[in-house]
C-alpha cells in the first residue's frame, strides 16, 4: 500500500482523510491518507523518511504552505508564481510542489455557476492560501483586489499587485466589493469566535466565500447570509483540490 497525507499544525479537525480515502475506495486505488500533525522542526525528519514510510505524496496546510518550498527540488506552475505549495509529490527521488488550491477554488466557483468575475475583491489574510486566491481571482477577471490582514508589512511586501491595504479589525463596507474571501482560520473550528471583522452593507450583490468548512456557516458567512449575500464555504474547494492532488500522485507512479 502507498501512503499519502496532510502535514500541518493542529489539524485533527481535517476532513481530508475522509475525502481522500472515500475517493480511493470508490476508484480502486491502493492508497491510504493520514494526518501528520507536525511542529516546524519535525518537517525535515518527515521529508527524509518519505521513501522509507512508502509515502508517495502529501498535502500541506496552515502554517507550512510557504515554508515547505525550501525542501523542494522543483515548484511547478502556478505554484512557482503564487509562492505557495499545498501538494507535493515524490517522483524520481525528487520533491515537486504544486498548488491545487488555485484549481480547487476556481472549480468550486464554477459548480456554483460562477465562471468569471468582475469589479473588486477583498481578501482577508496574508498566508499561502491568500496567495492562491489572489492569483485565481485575477485569472477569473477581477479588476482590483484589496487585502486586509494582521501582518501589514508582509502584505505590502508580498502583494505588490494589490490595489490597497485595508486595516485589519476595521468595518468592511461590502458595497465596495463583488466578492470577499476569508483565507484565514479565523471563524473556523480552531478559532470559532475569533472573527472580529464587521460587515456593513452586505446584500444579494455580494459573494462571501470562506475557505473554512467547519462549521458550515462561520461567523463571517452568517453576517452575509442575514443580508441576502451568496455564501460559499470551503467544502467543495477541499474536495476538488484533493482530486487534483490525487491525479498528480497517480501520474507519478506510471
Amino acid at each position: 500500500m502507498k501512503y499519502t497525507g496532510l502535514i500541518g499544525n493542529n489539524i485533527q479537525y481535517s476532513r481530508s482523510p475522509e475525502v481522500h480515502n472515500e475517493y480511493y475506495r470508490l476508484n480502486g486505488l491502493d492508497f491510504n491518507y493520514r494526518l501528520y500533525d507536525l511542529q516546524k522542526n519535525e518537517i525535515s525528519c518527515f521529508i527524509e523518511n518519505l521513501e522509507k514510510n512508502n509515502i508517495v505524496g502529501f498535502n500541506v496546510t496552515i502554517p507550512y504552505k510557504e515554508h515547505i518550498i525550501s525542501f523542494l527540488d522543483k515548484v511547478a506552475y502556478p505554484a512557482n508564481d503564487i509562492g505557495a505549495v499545498n501538494t507535493v509529490v515524490l517522483k524520481d527521488n525528487k520533491l515537486i510542489g504544486y498548488n491545487t488550491d488555485y484549481l480547487g477554488f476556481i472549480k468550486s466557483l464554477k459548480v456554483e455557476g460562477i465562471n468569471s468575475l468582475n469589479g473588486k475583491a477583498l481578501i482577508i489574510g496574508n498566508g499561502g492560501a491568500a496567495k492562491s486566491i489572489f492569483f485565481a481571482l485575477k485569472d477569473l477577471g477581477i479588476e482590483s483586489i484589496d487585502i486586509t490582514g494582521r501582518d501589514k508589512h508582509k502584505i505590502l511586501n508580498q502583494f505588490s499587485e494589490m490595489d490597497k491595504f485595508v486595516e485589519f479589525n476595521s468595518i468592511i463596507d461590502c458595497s465596495n466589493y463583488n466578492i470577499i474571501v476569508n483565507c484565514t482560520p479565523l471563524g473556523g473550528i480552531n478559532h470559532l469566535k475569533e472573527f472580529t471583522l464587521k460587515l456593513e452593507n452586505a446584500s444579494e450583490k455580494n459573494i462571501l466565500y470562506d475557505l473554512n468548512y467547519i462549521p458550515e456557516k462561520t461567523l463571517f458567512l452568517k453576517q452575509g447570509k442575514e443580508k441576502g449575500a451568496k455564501i460559499i464555504n470551503g467544502k467543495n474547494m477541499l474536495k476538488f483540490q484533493a482530486h487534483f492532488a490525487i491525479d498528480i500522485w497517480k501520474a507519478s507512479l506510471k
